[in-house]
């Protein structure tokens, strides 16, 4: 036995064969952990998980984060008219929609996707509604009525009804995840097919 020099303990002799089999473990148990860190830190992206259609989007996104790279198919149901920058996918379940925005890589979606099967690739953006903004906003549609002309009252009872159903989805988005906040989601595209026929 041996004692050590900075704290007298006493050490093993520890024989060359020793430190070898002990590397190689080692070796197993690193390309291990580092394959798994890989799969989880990946988990998010279009890459490793395949493409999502717009009814899978929609029972995940809450789970997703603004930034999040992913591929959507769904069905092309309309492509902007004025410079065809966005789409809007719907899927199986048609009340399930996401908009695709084209990103300065992509610039515009050609007119021959609206009414076929279409992937995007992007980036997920969030914007987000909340109490506050629905206050202010219906304070700026009871200021309108005061107009000379009267405004449009039709318009901002249509308006109210959306910021009435605004409100009742916050609450129960608070009850169910304790998210004090509507999400807008849209996915900033840098790519798009359009399925084979």
């Amino acid at each position: 036995m041996r004692l050590c020099t900075a704290c007298h303990c006493r050490l093993k002799s520890i024989s060359l064969p020793a430190i070898i089999n002990f590397i190689r473990d080692m070796k197993k148990y690193f390309i291990f952990v580092a394959f798994a860190i890989f799969l989880f830190s990946c988990g998010r992206t279009a890459d490793s998980g395949g493409v999502l259609s717009v009814d899978e989007l929609s029972s995940v996104i809450e789970e997703m984060e603004s930034g999040d790279t992913l591929s959507v198919r769904g069905f092309c149901v309309d492509v902007c008219s004025s410079g065809a920058n966005h789409i809007t996918l719907v899927g199986e379940d048609s009340t399930k929609a996401i908009m695709a925005v084209a990103d300065g890589k992509l610039t515009s979606f050609k007119d021959e996707y609206k009414y076929q099967y279409v992937t995007v690739t992007g980036v997920l953006n969030e914007q987000r509604v909340d109490s506050t903004f629905l206050a202010d906003w219906e304070y700026r549609l009871d200021e309108s009525l005061k107009a000379p002309d009267g405004g449009n009252p039709e318009a901002v009872a249509q308006l109210k009804e959306q910021i009435y159903w605004l409100r009742d989805s916050i609450a129960a988005r608070y009850a169910r995840s304790g998210k004090n906040y509507w999400s807008n989601y849209t996915i900033e595209a840098f790519d798009c097919s359009a399925d084979e026929e």
